[in-house]
């Protein structure tokens, strides 16, 4: 009887941890499936709509665990509501821009299954990253995801920046997974172990005469992470390579590798105490400084609206850098509160400005007639009279623009107050002055899109009277707007989503 009832413990226990990481075994098992179906039918549609499945019922599986308490699957995961929020946010993006994906693919006489298998990849690497509790997971997951960008960055062939654009990331990404890989092994000859949660002395390197060793560990391992995150002086690629990318690769990019990266360094710094010694606090306020005025200050001559988000990236990484800086053991809570409800506001900004910069890639009218083309170049000009040719798109730009200047009822502001709060209890003034002279700086380039969506176009010109869209394009438009309306008015309703 006791043996049937251990038994029957065991498999509660076991349906429970699979439970908690539901999402990432659903994407894990349609990338399985995906390979069956491309071998047995090639269709276009018929793999988008799987892969669409696929990612709405991880997404199903991830909002119900919005409310875990925190469950360690293994050593190499740990799930809790932080990790569960994070990979919604993932799963949102990727199915927006997999309506992106299709719209740019579909006029191409290949069928491009390959493409949707990548970008099932490279929302798992960032499932496991988000989960990662652990060195070994947080590799996996990071070299998943920079190896699925790779094949994606350089999918455009016809692109004349397709080649560029591709080996540039290639050989970066690859030098910063090897940067990554030595300091983890740096880090782990002193400390002993591969794992976040530890409860190592703060002093361990004092204690084995390892301070230099062990800091060009962490230095190395921050250099990786930095990569990623596009942090100043680690951002030369990222101009190029979202320019040379699809427009659907490039907000991916945005997006899906932010959250991801900024989500596990979070996890990272907080359960290993030992990792916000003064040199290392130091260099993080050196590159959140450097990545903000930089960041602002390079994107004031660009014309090119993917270099413009490129540059803006720049700038809010290092303004989210700040939270990671001033972290506290006794505002853990509010720390996760700024970094999720930032991350949600930066996300909501960049993919209302992608959609509305693919429908124009893709889409002009030369008089009355529709005509289907891709545009590589983006540019300012392509947004004048926005507004008055397609009231929605041009709506979706101003609220999207606000949010990432920070401008009050947005997100974004809601956002930059949670910072500065944070930044104002630990007196980091220098980063606060940062900051504040960082977003005067931005509105310099950002108000320039508003007035240009109101400019009336010259008398003589090609005028797009309409924007011809799908339906389910008119619905992510229409409810984007919804949702910058929403929760920058009342930014409780997604406060109360974030559960510490």
């Amino acid at each position: 009887m006791m043996m049937v009832t251990a038994a029957n413990t065991h498999a509660s226990l076991s349906l429970d941890v699979i439970q908690t990481i539901l999402p990432q075994l659903i994407v894990a098992f349609g990338i399985a499936l995906a390979l069956i179906l491309v071998a047995w039918r090639r269709s276009q549609r018929t793999i988008v709509l799987f892969t669409a499945g696929v990612l709405t019922t991880a997404l199903i599986a991830s909002v119900n665990l919005l409310a875990i308490q925190p469950t360690v699957v293994t050593q190499l995961l740990k799930v809790d509501s932080n990790s569960a929020f994070a990979f919604s946010l993932v799963l949102v993006v990727a199915l927006t821009s997999l309506h992106m994906s299709y719209q740019f693919l579909k006029n191409h006489i290949e069928v491009h299954d390959e493409y949707y298998l990548l970008l099932m990849l490279l929302v798992l690497g960032a499932g496991v990253l988000v989960t990662s509790h652990h060195f070994a997971s947080l590799f996996l997951g990071f070299e998943l995801l920079s190896i699925s960008l790779v094949g994606l960055v350089g999918y455009h062939r016809e692109s004349n920046y397709s080649v560029e654009s591709g080996f540039k990331y290639l050989v970066l990404s690859a030098s910063a997974s090897s940067f990554m890989l030595l300091g983890i092994a740096f880090i782990y000859s002193v400390t002993g172990t591969m794992s976040f949660d530890a409860n190592l002395p703060n002093d361990i390197y004092h204690q084995q005469n390892l301070r230099l060793f062990f800091e060009l560990g962490i230095l190395l391992f921050i250099s990786g992470i930095a990569f990623k995150l596009s942090i100043a002086p680690f951002h030369f690629w990222t101009p190029d390579v979202y320019q040379g990318a699809p427009t659907p690769v490039t907000s991916l990019m945005a997006t899906v590798s932010k959250i991801a990266m900024f989500v596990v360094l979070v996890k990272c710094v907080i359960a290993q105490r030992y990792m916000l010694h003064g040199n290392l606090q130091l260099l993080l306020i050196v590159l959140a400084i450097a990545s903000m005025l930089i960041g602002n200050v390079l994107a004031l001559k660009q014309s090119n609206l993917k270099r413009l988000i490129a540059y803006s990236s720049i700038a809010h990484m290092g303004y989210l850098l700040i939270v990671v800086i001033v972290i506290s053991g006794e505002s853990l809570a509010f720390t996760w509160q700024s970094v999720l409800f930032y991350l949600s506001a930066y996300v909501v900004a960049n993919i209302s400005l992608f959609l509305v910069v693919a429908s124009l890639q893709t889409q002009c009218l030369t008089g009355d007639r529709v005509v289907k083309h891709y545009q590589e170049e983006p540019v300012l000009n392509d947004l004048q009279g926005l507004f008055w040719r397609t009231p929605s798109y041009g709506l979706l730009v101003i609220l999207a623009i606000l949010s990432l200047a920070g401008i009050p009822l947005t997100m974004g502001f809601i956002g930059k107050f949670y910072i500065l709060s944070q930044a104002t209890i630990a007196h980091a003034w220098w980063l606060i002055i940062t900051l504040i002279v960082g977003s005067g700086i931005s509105l310099a380039y950002y108000l320039p899109i508003i007035f240009k969506l109101f400019e009336v176009e010259p008398e003589g010109g090609n005028e797009v009277k309409k924007l011809e869209r799908a339906v389910i394009e008119k619905v992510l438009v229409y409810s984007f707007i919804i949702i910058g309306l929403v929760f920058g008015v009342f930014p409780d309703v997604v406060s109360q989503f974030i559960v510490s």
